[in-house]
């Protein structure tokens, strides 16, 4: 229930929606008792039991009517009024007139109500997926260091049309199916209170049989979530490896992964199947049992003159009416479990919190110098980073050097504040870090990664990702800082071109110089180069290079490297071993210590 009272909450900003569903289905029901209704007088004009020219009574007990039973009978009189003719077949005339009238209100209202409740649902799913996406790209990078990106795909689309699928119909059930009962049950007790208790005599066993499916619905409904998360990260990963898949003959591997997990969703998805289905198939013979012996009662109750058979007729028809909306009630609960399960999964990410929280103070510039002082850090049990103190003048570039994984990429991680310490503190300009807003803090930064992501958008988008109001103009001079302009030119679009999935439609040069140019776009004060160039050949890392270099003439920078020859030119040279910072200095001074620098300039050189 507190799922659902959630879930809930998404409808807040849809209250006039919702007021307007409500007061269409409303009127739609009490048309469709209306039409159930006005059968007895029908039946009456065609068996004969009216007087020539009126629809006669109910037979009713004058000394003991009840409310019901009197407001049934204002309606026949009203009734009455509307179709009065001077022969049966002038009456049966009116009759099919006003029934045809019902009719074509009903289904006016249903279209009414069928365009407010899209538009209503509709905009509650896009307020739960942007709730969802908004609360992703908040968290921290330790959440999507644990999560697969087909999870997280499957979370978004999957799971939230699974809720909007599951639980969106409770509004509509809840506020249409009770009022269409409400209608229908006080119809059918004016006719007979006694019949009407027969009638329902079997809720108690459909509230049993659903109470016992309950939990099988929920684990089949879970199961089937991870069934769905599975062949979905087996698809992604599956298309964004192709290359290798295919250059490696794998194909055979990949259909049997994919394979796998589909069976496995086949497999719960049958098993939820079966319940869901027992469900209404139990419950329809039981009403249907109800029915026969309604039918047996009545029967008998016609015989003995205490009823007459047009008002049997008519109970039977509103007893077929009611079940209906009884059946989508009982229905309910299958439905809802799937998404109930996969609101367990959405809740459970809106509720999480970034690790690394925000600060209150707003960052204008950097003017001194960001300092690492004796700072730790764990992925997990081992440290990646240990003890490291470094400081970062400003105008000066810093290189940062050494094998893989000896701590220079969690350096510049924890420079931008991807994560926090779990020792130490970083300092700009004497002020912990965490005190500056995340906002205002990464906006010092511009970083240059290995591998350079684009979006399937033009050029001049991507390198406004960051400012998507930037001027032309602006773009264009960073193209040029980057040595980007030139080749951008004489593409046929030029800045309008379109770089395909991941850029896939440039080359790898290409796109870092994109990439480059979109990191200076708004200035940043600092400028991190993470192995800018160690994927490209040489023509591509020249050309990177000289970008990169007329960049640095006046930046503040950050350059982690593998190439050695990339950074003899800066102030100051780190050598990270096995995540401590082992050796400092320029680079005529580390080649001097013979140490750990001299040893890898030593490998990389040696020819």
């Amino acid at each position: 229930m507190k799922l659902i009272l959630r879930v809930f909450g998404f409808l807040k900003g849809y209250r006039h929606l919702l007021i307007l569903s409500i007061f269409f289905n409303s009127l739609f029901s009490l048309l469709d008792a209306a039409a159930i209704a006005i059968i007895q007088p029908v039946f009456e004009v065609l068996f004969g039991t009216q007087t020539s020219n009126a629809i006669p009574q109910a037979i009713v007990n004058k000394t003991d009517i009840s409310f019901l039973a009197q407001l049934k009978n204002s309606f026949y009189d009203l009734l009455r009024q509307l179709t009065f003719g001077e022969t049966p077949f002038d009456t049966l005339f009116r009759l099919a007139m006003m029934l045809f009238i019902i009719f074509l209100m009903k289904n006016i209202l249903k279209f009414c109500s069928a365009l407010v409740n899209t538009r209503f649902t509709e905009n509650v799913v896009k307020a739960m997926r942007d709730s969802l996406f908004s609360k992703l790209v908040s968290l921290s990078m330790d959440f999507f260091n644990s999560r697969k990106v087909g999870e997280l795909m499957s979370l978004t689309t999957n799971d939230i049309s699974v809720m909007h699928g599951g639980i969106s119909p409770i509004i509509y059930t809840i506020f249409r199916e009770p009022i269409q009962i409400a209608f229908f049950l006080a119809l059918l007790l004016s006719f007979s209170p006694k019949l009407t208790l027969i009638a329902f005599s079997t809720s108690i066993l459909s509230l049993i049989l659903i109470r016992f499916s309950v939990k099988y619905l929920k684990r089949y409904s879970h199961r089937m979530h991870d069934a769905v998360a599975g062949y979905t990260t087996a698809l992604v990963e599956t298309l964004s490896g192709i290359r290798i898949i295919k250059s490696l003959n794998a194909e055979s591997t990949a259909r049997q992964r994919f394979s796998r997990e589909t069976q496995r969703y086949v497999s719960a998805a049958m098993k939820n199947q079966i319940v869901s289905s027992l469900i209404p198939s139990i419950n329809e013979l039981t009403a249907i049992g109800a029915l026969s012996v309604v039918l047996y009662m009545g029967g008998t109750e016609v015989y003995s003159g205490n009823m007459k058979s047009e008002e049997l007729l008519t109970f039977l028809f509103a007893l077929f009416a009611i079940m209906k909306p009884i059946a989508s009630l009982t229905e309910m609960p299958a439905h809802v479990q799937r998404g109930l399960a996969a609101a367990e999964r959405v809740f459970a990410v809106l509720d999480l919190q970034p690790k690394v929280q925000s600060g209150t103070i707003t960052v204008q510039n950097f003017s001194h110098s960001l300092h690492f002082d004796n700072v730790t850090f764990a992925y997990k049990e081992k440290n990646a980073l240990e003890n490291a103190t470094l400081t970062v003048p400003k105008s000066k570039k810093i290189a940062l050097v050494g094998s893989s994984g000896s701590g220079k990429s969690t350096f510049a991680d924890l420079a931008i504040r991807f994560y926090d310490p779990q020792k130490g503190t970083i300092q700009l300009d004497g002020k912990d870090i965490k005190d500056f807003t995340l906002e205002s803090y990464r906006s010092l930064f511009g970083v240059v990664s290995q591998e350079s992501i684009l979006f399937n958008d033009t050029i001049a988008n991507n390198i406004r990702l960051a400012s998507p109001l930037a001027e032309m103009s602006e773009v264009i001079r960073v193209a040029k800082i980057a040595h980007a302009h030139d080749f951008i030119s004489s593409l046929p679009e030029g800045y309008n071109t379109y770089v395909g999935d991941r850029g896939m439609l440039l080359s790898g040069g290409q796109k870092q110089r994109i990439a480059i140019a979109r990191a200076l776009l708004h200035r940043p004060e600092i400028v991190i180069f993470d192995e800018a160039t160690s994927a490209l050949d040489s023509v591509s890392e020249l050309a990177v290079q000289e970008a990169i270099n007329d960049i640095l003439s006046h930046q503040t920078a950050i350059i982690i490297a593998h190439r050695l020859s990339t950074i003899v030119d800066c102030d100051c040279i780190y050598v990270f071993d096995d995540g401590k910072i082992v050796e400092s200095g320029t680079h005529t001074e580390l080649i001097e210590k013979k140490g750990t620098y001299k040893h890898l300039y030593d490998i990389q050189f040696s020819s």
